[in-house]
C-alpha cells in the first residue's frame, strides 16, 4: 500500500499531518478489504483532543474482482467530478465510488462476485416503490447502499426516510437473479442506462444523496 502526507485539521482546531492511503492492491494488500469495509480505512486520531477522524482523500484500488480498478471521489469533490474539474488525474477505473460509504458497498459487491448494476437497478426499484421501498412520493433525498446478505435475501440500508433512523429492506436471491439474467439489455434502456453506464455505476447519479 502506497501512502502519502496528508496536512489534516481537527474540529478542536488543531492542524497536524499524517500518513493517508493514496494506492492499494488487494492482491498484495488483502487486509484493506477488511478496513475499508470496517470503516476503518483512511482514519486518523488528533495528537492533541485524541478525536478520530476519517478524512476523504483520492483513493485507488487495484486487483478488484470482477473490474480491475476502483477509484475513490471524495464526496467533496463530486461536483468536480461531474464536471469534469478533478484536480487530480482519475485515469480509466472500471468503477468510480463518491464517498467512503459508497466505496465500501462496492468493494462489498465485488468480493461477492455480484454485478453492482444489477445492484443499482434493485434499489431503483426499491425507491420508485416497485420492490416496496419508499416509493416516489417521499418528499426526503434518500440513500440506498447495499449490505450483504441475510440468509436467501439481500440486505440494504434505506437512509434519509427519517431522520436518525435507518431503514431496511431485503430482496429475495430470485429477484436479483432475474435483473441479472436481462442486465446487458436492460443498462441500454433508460432509466437505466442514466446510472448504469461506467465508471460511475450509481443510482445517486439521479437521484438522492448530496448534491
Amino acid at each position: 500500500m502506497k501512502s502519502v502526507t496528508r496536512h489534516i485539521a481537527c474540529f478542536c482546531e488543531n492542524t497536524f499531518d499524517a500518513q493517508v492511503p493514496e494506492s492499494a492492491d488487494l492482491a498484495q494488500d488483502p487486509e484493506v478489504e477488511a478496513l475499508i469495509l470496517g470503516g476503518d480505512f483512511m482514519a486518523v486520531s488528533c495528537p492533541v483532543c485524541g478525536k478520530r477522524l476519517t478524512p476523504e482523500y483520492p483513493f485507488r484500488l487495484t486487483g478488484v474482482a470482477g473490474i480491475g480498478e476502483l477509484f475513490l471521489v471524495p464526496e467533496a469533490h463530486r461536483a468536480a467530478f461531474l464536471r469534469d474539474k478533478l484536480e487530480y488525474p482519475l485515469g480509466t477505473p472500471g468503477r468510480v465510488a463518491v464517498g467512503f460509504a459508497e466505496l465500501a458497498e462496492k468493494v462489498l459487491v465485488f468480493s461477492r462476485g455480484l454485478d453492482d448494476r444489477v445492484i443499482e437497478i434493485m434499489k431503483y426499484y426499491l425507491l420508485t416503490g416497485a420492490a416496496g421501498g419508499p416509493g416516489p412520493e417521499t418528499e426526503r433525498d434518500v440513500t440506498l447502499l447495499y449490505r450483504g446478505e441475510e440468509g436467501d435475501r439481500h440486505l440494504f440500508h434505506i437512509i434519509g426516510m427519517k431522520e436518525g433512523e435507518v431503514g431496511v429492506a431485503r430482496l429475495a436471491r430470485p429477484f436479483y437473479d432475474k435483473i441479472a439474467a436481462g442486465v446487458e439489455a436492460r443498462v441500454q434502456e433508460e432509466p437505466f442506462r442514466d446510472f448504469c453506464s461506467p465508471p460511475w455505476v450509481s443510482l445517486r447519479r439521479v437521484a438522492g444523496g448530496p448534491a
